[in-house]
Formats: C-alpha cells, sequence, structure tokens
C-alpha cells in the first residue's frame, strides 16, 4: 500500500481533520440509514392499515450472473402483475438463487397487499409484514449502524496510519 510520510505537525492536523470527517461521515450514512428504515416501516404501516391482499402470478424476468473472485453467482428478477378495477399495476423482485426456487415452479404466485385507497401503494405481503414490525426494522438499523461504525473506524485507521504516516526521525550523522 502507498505511504505518504509527512512531518509530525502534519500528521496531527490530518488525524484530527480525518477524525472530524470520518464522524460526520458516520453520522451521515448512520442518519441516512435511519431514514431508509423508517421510511420502509411507515410506508407498510400505511398500506397493511387499510389493505387488500390478492395473489398475482409470478413470472422470471431476467438472471444477472455475478462474477466474483472466480465463484459464479445468480441474481433472479421476477415481476408479478395485477389488476384494481381494471387498471393494472406491475411489481418486480430480485432474490438469490437459493431463494428463487418457489418462484420458479409451474403457477407459482405471490401475496401481495394494497392500499384500498391508494392502489398504486403495493408490494409482497411478506416483505411489508417484515417491514411492519418496528422491533425487527429497530435490530436490523442496530446492526446496520454498528457495522458502519467498524468501517468508519477502520477507514479512519487506515488514512492516519498507512496512508499518511509520521516521517521517520533523521539518523545522526555518524562521527
Amino acid at each position: 500500500m502507498i505511504s505518504i510520510p509527512v512531518s509530525d505537525t502534519s500528521h496531527a492536523r490530518i488525524r484530527r481533520f480525518s477524525r472530524w470527517l470520518c464522524a460526520i461521515g458516520y453520522a451521515v450514512l448512520a442518519l441516512g440509514f435511519a431514514w431508509t428504515a423508517l421510511s420502509g416501516h411507515r410506508n407498510a404501516e400505511a398500506i397493511l392499515k387499510d389493505a387488500v391482499t390478492v395473489q398475482a402470478p409470478v413470472q422470471l424476468d431476467r438472471i444477472d450472473e455475478h462474477r466474483r473472485k472466480g465463484r459464479v453467482s445468480h441474481e433472479y428478477q421476477f415481476q408479478y402483475q395485477f389488476s384494481v378495477d381494471g387498471v393494472a399495476h406491475t411489481g418486480t423482485f430480485t432474490t438469490s438463487e437459493d431463494n428463487a426456487a418457489p418462484y420458479l415452479e409451474e403457477g407459482a404466485q405471490v401475496h401481495v397487499a394494497y392500499s384500498r385507497a391508494q392502489p398504486a401503494r403495493f408490494d409482497r405481503l411478506e416483505r411489508l409484514q417484515s417491514q411492519q414490525r418496528l422491533g425487527d426494522v429497530l435490530g436490523r438499523l442496530s446492526v446496520g449502524v454498528l457495522l458502519l461504525g467498524v468501517l468508519v473506524f477502520v477507514v479512519y485507521l487506515l488514512l492516519t496510519r498507512k496512508l499518511f504516516v509520521p516521517r521517520a526521525p533523521a539518523a545522526a550523522a555518524a562521527p
């Protein structure tokens, strides 16, 4: 890894700046995580408060192949469609290769919940139910924020201990 030697005073300034930068970055990302999790919870609450459930047939839309470190994984994109009062609504979801088997069967269907007042607000029932449980949402959020904190700390250490390093003291002249 590249190391940039700097003077002790510059290194102290870089450490302070990195500390503030990482703290601000952590706060912004943690707030973003919380906003996303809680808005998903509010959306699920709003839909399930006045929900109508239907079953919609599932179709395979596409399969994406990902190669990483010599390993191949597949991501399955599914599509479902249902109609309310003659208006067709289409939804999609993505799942891993391991979880795709039930949706690949002939005649596979998924339970969909939509808001009676606004049928355009819908999602899969199992997803809405998992987002509706506030304890589960807060549990996932706390784990995410904790892991984000570890990641930010590692970035701070890389910046201040590996990328910018204090310059080694000059060797004393030999007599």
